[in-house]
């Protein structure tokens, strides 16, 4: 027979086992939506379209997951410059990336001279098995996962004192370059003296005079006021390039099928918005960089094409394989 006190006893026990059974099956749900948090780094300025998108990504992808991925981005090269970017995705310490520039020789072929036409062909090549080939050399190249590109609007010579109307006038000229093998022996076959510099110390190194000249689409000769160090713009429409949302192996490993499939879907969707805003704003950005004193030179780009048409040779088949260079052009 039972006292009081053992009474009491028993009691205490089976009021503990409750409450531990109720304390453990929240900390099981909690597991199995634990928030995954992850860090996007970006050089581009916080108003550049590609910014603008990536916080829109970051955004759904939380509302879409219920919080389960919740994204931070970090603008401006918070997190380093493209390069250190790049090697902190491919080490995990930062989770993903939106660059242009990735430390493949895959992503830098993307910056040989007029490679493609216009935004349409990029779109047609980049969406079909070129573009699937690629990504997958990507992926076996870096360790890292492409999940996709992006339109880039063309990108444009700007001098500090030099009207630039021919490859002729360009001799000597001191280009600052992106540190991209292609871009270097494409200013080089201009006449052009290339120095790659990081982005990050672009506009220091044109206020100092360490180099004369650079190359940029308008929305960052405008978002980094390079307008107050150059004079003239020079529409050479050289390159027209994509920048690349990709992400740690690892990372990509751990997410479901289902989490990956949101990924690329959210991604192409932003893709699309990207290009858009470049469309609709390139005038814009121009009449502005007209307005804040810039000079703008429109050049006849045939002389410039056939200064630099043998320059894929060395650089296209290494980053893509035989043959693609080719396809590209061909379609």
């Amino acid at each position: 027979m039972f006292t009081k006190r053992s009474l009491f006893w028993v009691g205490l026990l089976i009021l503990s086992f409750i409450l531990i059974q109720g304390n453990v099956r929240p900390s099981c749900a909690q597991s199995q939506q634990s928030v995954m948090k992850l860090r996007l780094g970006e050089v581009d300025p916080p108003e550049s379209p590609f910014v603008i998108a990536e916080y829109s990504l970051a955004k759904k992808l939380k509302e879409k997951t219920n919080g389960r991925i919740d994204i931070t981005v970090y603008p401006a090269g918070q997190l380093g410059n493209d390069k250190a970017v790049a090697e902190g995705v491919k080490l995990g310490t930062i989770s993903m990336a939106v660059a242009g520039t990735t430390s493949s020789k895959v992503t830098d072929a993307f910056y040989l001279p007029y490679l493609f036409r216009d935004a349409e062909h990029q779109r047609r090549v980049m969406g079909g098995p070129v573009g699937q080939a690629i990504k997958e050399r990507f992926n076996k190249d870096t360790g890292m996962i492409m999940i996709g590109g992006a339109y880039f609007a063309a990108r444009h010579l700007t001098t500090k004192d030099r009207e630039v109307k021919s490859p002729a006038d360009l001799k000597g000229l001191r280009v600052r370059v992106p540190q991209i093998p292609a871009m270097v022996a494409t200013w080089k076959a201009l006449g052009a003296s290339p120095t790659p510099i990081n982005f990050t110390e672009l506009f220091t190194a044109l206020q100092q005079g360490t180099v004369d000249a650079q190359e940029n689409p308008y929305s960052l000769i405008l978002m980094n006021s390079y307008f107050e160090v150059q004079k003239y713009l020079i529409q050479t429409y050289h390159v027209l390039p994509m920048r690349f949302f990709f992400v740690n192996d690892k990372l990509w490993s751990r997410l479901t099928k289902e989490d990956q499939m949101l990924f690329v879907k959210t991604w192409e969707e932003e893709a699309v918005n990207i290009e858009k805003m470049f469309m609709e704003n390139e005038q814009k950005w121009l009449d502005q960089l007209k307005g804040k004193g810039m000079k703008v030179v429109a050049v006849d780009t045939k002389p410039f094409r056939e200064a630099v048409r043998d320059v894929w040779k060395e650089y296209a088949p290494a980053a893509w394989g035989e043959g693609v260079y080719e396809k590209i052009q061909a379609q």
